[in-house]
């Protein structure tokens, strides 16, 4: 009697209701308009899931050009960091054409950059699959065991070419990384079991890291990475694209001067655009017709600036990081970007906290004292 063959997996898709990253999964057994919770590969947090979209079993792990979502497949769908992505470009062309694995690579940005939707696209470029952890989740397991089994479990299941995507590498410990290195350099694992070193064959695979510090990685793992690449700041005007593609991905119109609205008040990374189009959608639907125009995006996000307005909160808004400073103060000259002296300088937000302006350098511009009370008697 010849067997039943295997019932092929119901391969659905959804977005994170979080970060806005695509999200794969199983839905075989899903029910009608069932939700379910899952981890997030992009962001880590937890999420609802479910059945937004089906997709092909053969182009689960492939770039969808045709499927507008707000996560782009591809790096030419990618708004920003021309830089990065060129030497990411060149990295793959050259692997594909020699029919070798990528070099390790880490990607140093701030949380919200972009940094885990490059290894998705990465992935997809490459044509092969991604396994996702977070250093976090690794060291978890180390303090109870002899090796760190579910570090094992990932390498072990991995297969020739793979990407393996360990966000916030930065909190791995000494014990896990000290396994790592032997599978980054000669894709080999050592393992002690039973009083016994044992050694295993590793594919050729890709490891991915991201961090948000390059200093807190350790000298013996960063040299371990044949690309190193920090993510440059994004622009006003890639900002405000970005806003544009999300609110059409989400079919929402939205006027180009609300776009850079959103795009101003942001703290300057995707994932904060992202977060703020979907409050301004929702005043959208709820104030107005669903349009979001200029006015309508002032008023919604005033509501945000107002939300956070404690005295907590204001204190630690009004206070401007050093770092920023240090950033505006170089950028600017140290000097009136209105009239130019270089006395009685002054730090001002061009777009006030008060409307939903963040405490980051494209938000703020050296004046002189004069200068910005002469403003402050215009917005009055």
């Amino acid at each position: 009697m010849s067997e039943q063959p295997a019932t092929p997996p119901r391969l659905a898709a959804c977005d994170c209701l979080n970060c806005g990253g695509g999200i794969e999964f199983d839905a075989s057994d899903f029910a009608k308009d069932e939700t379910r919770t899952a981890e997030c590969p992009h962001c880590h947090k937890e999420t609802s899931i479910f059945v937004e979209r089906e997709r092909p079993v053969a182009t689960l792990n492939s770039p969808e050009p045709e499927l507008d979502t707000p996560t782009p497949k591809q790096l030419s769908d990618f708004i920003g960091q021309t830089r990065v992505k060129a030497r990411l470009e060149l990295a793959i062309a050259a692997a594909k054409s020699r029919g070798e694995a990528l070099g390790h690579i880490l990607l140093i940005g701030s949380p919200g950059s972009g940094k885990a939707t490059l290894a998705n696209i990465i992935t997809g470029a490459m044509g092969t699959n991604m396994k996702v952890a977070s250093g976090q989740m690794i060291t978890k397991y180390t303090s109870d065991y002899a090796h760190p089994h579910n570090l094992v479990n990932m390498l072990t299941n991995l297969e020739e070419g793979d990407v393996l995507f360990i966000d916030e590498i930065h909190r791995l410990q000494r014990a896990a990384e000290e396994y790592l290195y032997p599978s980054m350099d000669d894709f080999k694992f050592n393992i002690i079991i039973d009083n016994r070193s044992i050694r295993l064959n590793l594919p050729r695979f890709t490891l991915i890291g991201s961090t948000t510090n390059k200093d807190e990685i350790t000298r013996n793992l960063l040299s371990r990475f044949q690309i190193v690449e920090s993510m440059d700041d994004y622009s006003i005007d890639e900002l405000t694209a970005i806003a544009s593609r999300f609110a059409k991905a989400h079919k929402v119109e939205i006027d180009e001067d609300a776009a850079g609205k959103i795009a101003r008040t942001a703290d300057g990374t995707p994932l904060d655009v992202l977060n703020r189009l979907r409050h301004v959608r929702d005043y959208a639907h709820v104030k107005g017709d669903g349009k979001i125009t200029l006015a309508i995006a002032e008023a919604a996000l005033k509501m945000l600036a107002a939300a956070d307005d404690t005295e907590d909160a204001r204190a630690s808004r009004d206070a401007i990081p050093s770092a920023v400073r240090r950033e505006v103060w170089r950028r600017d000259g140290g000097k009136c970007v209105k009239c130019g002296s270089r006395k009685n300088l002054e730090y001002d937000h061009i777009i006030p906290v008060a409307e939903g302006g963040s405490n980051t350098a494209r938000n703020i511009e050296l004046l002189c004292q004069d200068c910005n009370r002469a403003k402050s008697d215009l917005i009055q």
